[in-house]
């Protein structure tokens, strides 16, 4: 072992490995320990920030270090230290405390939690606590972005702009209105489209897009949020009464694929020879926003339907007649006397080549 005295007239004692420390006050040096372990308590010579911790174990870890040596273990007896540490380990618990008065840093956390410091000895001058860890550099999942600001969808419309886009939309307005409404608006947003259709037999109302065509024309994936209130539920959808919802039209005789209400459920249409159809006895949720997905393979004439992002397996159909799509159509298109005014609101209309699901 080798030691000498410092400005304050204590001992400082390096073991070959483990270190001693001692409790405020003058006498005897602490013993040294074997390789790995720090030294006992000692009760001499006044230390100068030395605790009188139980001395730790000689530990591997991964925290940060102080001065020119690793900390060690928190809590044990130090060399002239303000919350000791057990000796030249290669780092210790994050926050553990180090060499001279100096506490060792604690290792950043993760994902923005900080590590803790080690505490302050206790008698002789008291050495100050180690500064906390930095904060870890890892952040939580960034939700995913909601709306159109950012969208890379090949059509992407939230009405967050406060006008209608009619270079995007055309309006098809027979027997009926669609307007922008601040009424109500899906998931917080301002704004959605009013689709008013007056009572009477068939019509269409609604919005219609062909900017994301021909490239989608051999099939496409289209998304709404769409509102209903339940007020409407006892006078329509039952019967011989069909609102299609989501509409894609292209080249006769096979051209038309539609997504709807008919006869009290949900309805996959393809119109050609047979007029073919596949459908539910259940009707989406009403008095809220649902979201409603229509994937639509035109080129083999497959279908599929999601309701908040569950698809309903019952609407699926494989092998309909090819066709080529040109326009699609979110709003009403009827067909059956209505005997009341039909009001549907939709909201973040998104059409791409890929799923689109309902949290984007």
């Amino acid at each position: 072992m080798v030691a000498h005295l410092d400005a304050a007239c204590c001992v400082r004692l390096v073991v070959a490995i483990g270190l001693v420390g001692g409790p405020a006050g003058c006498a005897t040096m602490g013993a040294s320990m074997p390789d790995g372990a720090g030294g006992a308590a000692g009760t001499g010579m006044t230390a100068v920030g030395g605790g009188s911790g139980t001395p730790g174990a000689f530990a591997m870890g991964s925290g940060g270090t102080s001065d020119a040596y690793p900390g060690g273990a928190a809590g044990a007896a130090g060399l002239v230290s303000t919350a000791g540490g057990t000796g030249w380990s290669n780092g210790g618990a994050a926050g553990a405390a180090g060499h001279d008065a100096s506490a060792a840093s604690g290792t950043p956390g993760t994902g923005g939690s900080s590590a803790s410091g080690g505490a302050g000895g206790s008698g002789g001058s008291g050495g100050s606590g180690g500064a906390g860890g930095s904060s870890g550099s890892g952040t939580a999942g960034a939700p995913g972005s909601v709306g159109c600001a950012r969208s890379t969808f090949a059509l992407c419309e939230d009405f967050e702009s406060g006008t209608l886009d009619t270079a995007l939309w055309k309006l098809t307005e027979s027997k009926g209105t669609a307007t922008l409404d601040s009424s109500r608006a899906a998931r917080g947003s301002k704004y959605s489209v009013h689709v008013q259709v007056d009572p009477g037999s068939d019509t269409m109302v609604g919005l219609v897009e062909s900017r994301t065509f021909p490239a989608l024309k051999a099939g496409l994936f289209a998304r709404a949020f769409i509102f209903i209130p339940g007020a409407m539920t006892t006078s329509l959808f039952t019967g011989d009464r069909h609102s299609r919802l989501i509409y894609a039209q292209g080249a006769s005789p096979y051209g038309e694929y539609a997504l709807g209400i008919w006869n009290g459920g949900l309805i996959q249409n393809h119109y050609s020879q047979s007029d073919d159809s596949v459908d539910t006895k259940m009707l989406p949720p009403f008095d809220q926003w649902f979201c409603l997905e229509y994937e639509l393979d035109s080129a083999a004439g497959n279908v599929k339907a999601y309701l908040n992002d569950v698809e309903i397996t019952a609407l699926r159909h494989d092998g309909w007649p090819a066709s080529s799509i040109d326009t699609l159509m979110f709003g009403v298109d009827r067909y059956g006397a209505f005997p009341v005014t039909e009001d549907i609101w939709f909201d973040e209309l998104v059409v791409d080549g890929a799923r689109i699901g309902c949290t984007r």
